[in-house]
């Protein structure tokens, strides 16, 4: 049954849906960013679909369920995750360990939880639906694991595996399709019998305001503000801070940086924003990527204050240069201050910085940026040192004496 659901077509998250399914995004591959890490997801999302849809008798053009995947490249993801989160029936969780230390996917299960908590519905609780996608190790199991066996902990394989490995592998089948239709009872069965209205649910977000000293990812801004950009440039791109720059203009919900960002916090990374004017020393001390509009190069002082910061640069911080390609302003002045920024890239001997012009690309290509800073920065980044004060460690040989106790020489050590 594996794969052979229909491909899921973009979804209106203003009605209605049987389902929501939650998952820890999984970084690029290295070998090859291009495949999608989390192929064996979007499979059961597509099998759990049809599922559903072979219990119940729903419009053809209606979607059953919601999936991330599904936003278009320009959508505001936060805004329509809470939409779909408080239009849904039944949240299913797909528990592993990288689910159970995310931030994102656990803030969508609070954010349900809050929903549920403030209903009148009957059996409220049933409206969560877990699934163990990959087991944790026996020593470190949770209650939410232990409460995802309960729907089918007696299918050989699924608590050993995790639904994961069923899905993927053949010799699984069977046991695959009896935990599949198990979870698409449940959901219809609880979805009919306890309808749950549609309501507010706070943002996945609004907890997570990460402060500059906290951060674990920063999104730097290079961008003119609206009183400094050119005033023949396209509607919606400037705004009165760098931090809102929206390269493609009206076609995008979102500053740039937002998307970054999100990218980031499902990756599992608190992440802060900030203009280039205003980054300091942050790039020195977290993964990070700068986001680069050329015209910040128009002028002199911009060229100057850019290569300055370039000539420091880690390796840890990817620069990504964005020119909207349907913008004619930028067809014209943009491209050549973009090969400007080139020539400075080149001076300061750094790798030439990736160049983008279309929104999908943009989109498409943060998880490989943001999972390359984090790999540079766990690999280039200095070992912090401690605070802690250095202590004598006992050493074989004949003691010092010294003011009354014995001093061990050579032995003095950072711990």
């Amino acid at each position: 049954m594996s794969g052979i659901g229909a491909t899921a077509a973009p979804v209106s998250v203003d009605r209605g849906t049987y389902f929501f399914l939650s998952y820890a995004h999984s970084p690029p591959m290295l070998e090859d960013p291009r495949l999608d890490p989390d192929k064996w997801v979007k499979v059961f999302f597509d099998d759990l679909s049809a599922a559903i849809r072979g219990q119940i008798s729903v419009p053809d053009d209606q979607q059953v369920g919601f999936f991330d995947a599904q936003l278009s490249s320009g959508a505001d993801w936060e805004e329509t995750l809470t939409i779909a989160l408080g239009n849904t029936q039944v949240f299913v969780p797909l528990y592993s360990p990288a689910y159970l230390s995310n931030s994102w996917p656990l803030g969508e299960l609070e954010a349900f939880r809050r929903r549920l908590k403030a209903s009148t519905v009957g059996e409220k609780y049933r409206h969560i639906v877990p699934v163990l996608w990959i087991p944790l190790p026996p020593w470190d199991q949770t209650a939410e694991t232990r409460e995802a066996l309960e729907l089918a902990g007696d299918v050989v394989g699924y608590a050993e595996n995790g639904l994961r490995a069923l899905c993927m592998l053949a010799s699984y089948r069977s046991a695959y399709r009896e935990v599949l239709n198990r979870i698409a009872t449940e959901i219809t069965q609880i979805a009919q019998r306890h309808p749950l209205p549609s309501s507010v649910v706070p943002k996945v977000a609004d907890a997570r305001s990460t402060s500059r000293a906290d951060a674990q990812f920063v999104v730097v801004v290079a961008a003119p503000t609206r009183a400094e950009a050119p005033a023949e440039g396209a509607p919606g791109v400037y705004a009165d801070r760098s931090e809102q720059w929206r390269p493609f203009g009206q076609d995008q919900a979102l500053p740039a940086a937002k998307y970054v960002a999100s990218t980031a916090e499902r990756l599992g990374l608190s992440t802060h924003i900030t203009s280039f004017a205003n980054a300091g020393d942050v790039m020195a001390r977290c993964p990070s990527v700068l986001l680069v509009d050329p015209w910040i190069v128009s002028d002199s002082a911009g060229e100057h204050d850019l290569a300055l910061v370039l000539k420091r640069l880690p390796r840890w911080v990817i620069p990504l240069v964005v020119l909207n390609e349907n913008d004619p302003l930028a067809r014209s002045a943009g491209d050549r201050f973009a090969d400007r920024v080139a020539r400075i890239f080149d001076r300061a001997n750094r790798p030439t910085a990736r160049r983008i012009s279309q929104l999908s690309e943009f989109v498409k290509i943060m998880p490989e940026l943001v999972t390359e800073a984090r790999r540079q920065f766990l690999k280039n980044a200095p070992v912090v040192p401690t605070d802690r004060p250095r202590v004598r460690r006992p050493q074989l040989g004949r003691p010092e004496t010294s003011g009354g106790s014995n001093v061990f020489p050579g032995a003095e050590e950072d711990r």
